[in-house]
């Protein structure tokens, strides 16, 4: 599978499209570039999807903006199993993207490959059932309707394994409706433009027709089945000239000459699907699928979604994983502290410096935390504190005033003003000393306050957990690198 570029935190910062965090970049052509991208949401939810951005310098390139809408606009109304579904179409700061569904799994272009190289061909059955999967959703592709319910006409025009995908799940998808035609398609194709992979074109399509319909999808999904039967080209050549005049002259060499094992029948229906004449075509791919279908049954069988699961992940399995852990290492080292729900008693300690709680909720419940109403705080506590303090304050102005008193000059053996002996004012020194220790510790008899009615500014704080960090990832065989991109 090939490897894909994960987004360096530490160095680019966290990146995002709108509300979709990138998560590594996976292929990039010369119209957009695709990244594995999250969705998270409340709860700690979270979706892997494909983000598919036009390249900036693009945006203001009226013909491949529509292009890039068109795309969009044609693939979102197609509704089945075997199309992959775009989720969403938006523009940002950081150009137009798409959101489309994201397929654990391979292409069948890079499973052909792997086969070849190891000098083998995919088995018959998953063979079969990976184009009758493909037939299967471009026939919906080919019955969509409009909003008023007239047919678009849709034709894909790059049927090829590149755009095949071929998931764990079992289930084939064919993708990538960028060079589409449909009769209500915003840019209209110039006269005499090619658009598609000139090794799986249709002779009408290669000779730049404007009037091409379904059967060009037809004769493109032929070649497919022909190549995944022989395990080797059909009219691929070494430049695109001779490639060209390969798929307009070239006599097609029946599939069970090269392959002697196919069954007769099985390689009569992929001849009829390529058959140069329009019209001696099958008329769309369900009547394709019919076929084949019908041959594989009498002659061999045809592998169910299980089978074709368990063969891929046989093939790519171990490639998967190390995906998986990539992407479980780049979450680990993008998000080093756990994410952590507050308890009740945390979101009591402190309403005023939210930061310690907040800080460790998602944005969701962050925000439910914040918005909760404030419990209402007990003023008997301000009261007695106010209490004892005035009590402090009366007694101290007292003393001193007394002390005043007694330093002012008196006759001997008299005090001033007041019939007192001398002995008085030792009395009435006395007084004050007995009294002092009461005033001044009258701040410190406050009654003890329950620990309901602290503040929440004198409850005592959690103190912050160390964040946990994950143990540092075992690099694969390819390193960090996200493997396999099954949209390229």
């Amino acid at each position: 599978m090939v490897a894909a570029k994960l987004i360096d935190v530490r160095l680019e910062g966290r990146q995002h499209i709108d509300r979709y965090e990138l998560v590594a970049e996976v292929a990039s052509g010369g119209m957009a570039t695709v990244f594995l991208a999250r969705l998270s949401g409340m709860g700690g939810f979270q979706k892997f999807v494909a983000i598919k951005r036009l390249h900036p310098h693009l945006a203001g390139e009226r013909e491949f903006v529509e292009m890039f809408l068109d795309e969009a606009r044609l693939a979102a109304g197609i509704h089945h199993p075997n199309v992959v579904s775009i989720l969403e179409v938006g523009a940002s700061e950081r150009g137009y993207y798409l959101a489309m569904e994201y397929v654990e799994g391979d292409t069948l272009a890079r499973l052909l490959a792997r086969a070849a190289t190891s000098g083998q061909r995919l088995p018959r059955p998953v063979a079969v059932k990976i184009v009758l999967d493909t037939l299967t959703g471009l026939h919906a592709a080919h019955e969509l309707k409009d909003e008023m319910g007239q047919p678009t006409e849709l034709v894909h025009r790059d049927v090829s394994p590149q755009n095949v995908l071929v998931g764990l799940d079992g289930i084939c998808r064919i993708t990538d409706f960028g060079v589409a035609r449909a009769a209500s398609r915003l840019s209209a194709t110039r006269v005499g433009q090619l658009k598609g992979k000139i090794a799986y074109m249709a002779p009408e399509q290669a000779m730049g027709k404007s009037d091409i319909d379904r059967r060009a999808d037809v004769f493109a999904s032929g070649i497919v089945l022909w190549e995944v039967l022989a395990g080797r080209r059909l009219f691929k050549s070494e430049n695109e000239a001779a490639t060209l005049s390969r798929v307009l002259t070239e006599e097609i060499t029946h599939v069970c000459e090269v392959a002697p094992d196919v069954p007769r029948a099985i390689g009569d229906v992929a001849m009829k699907a390529l058959e140069r004449v329009v019209s001696a075509r099958y008329p769309t791919c369900a009547h394709f699928a019919d076929a084949l279908e019908r041959a594989a049954d009498e002659a061999d069988k045809v592998a169910s979604g299980r089978e074709l699961a368990s063969y891929v992940s046989e093939v790519i399995g171990n490639e998967i994983a190390q995906q998986r852990e990539a992407v479980r290492a780049w979450l680990a080292r993008s998000e080093p502290s756990q994410i952590q729900f507050p308890t009740a008693e945390m979101i009591r300690a402190d309403r005023t410096d939210r930061s310690g709680v907040t800080q460790m909720a998602t944005p969701s419940v962050r925000s439910a935390i914040l918005e909760q109403p404030q419990p209402k705080r007990s003023r008997a506590w301000l009261l007695l504190v106010g209490a004892f303090a005035l009590c402090g304050v009366a007694a101290i102005a007292w003393w001193v005033g007394t002390k005043n008193r007694d330093n002012a000059p008196v006759a001997p053996g008299t005090a001033s003003g007041t019939g007192l002996s001398t002995a008085a004012p030792e009395a009435t020194a006395s007084a004050p000393a007995t009294a002092l220790p009461k005033a001044s510790a009258a701040p410190e008899v406050n009654p003890p306050v329950e620990p309901s009615a602290l503040t929440p500014t004198q409850a005592p704080r959690p103190q912050p957990r160390a964040p946990l960090r994950p143990p540092p990832p075992k690099p694969g065989p390819g390193g960090e690198d996200l493997p396999s991109n099954p949209y390229r």
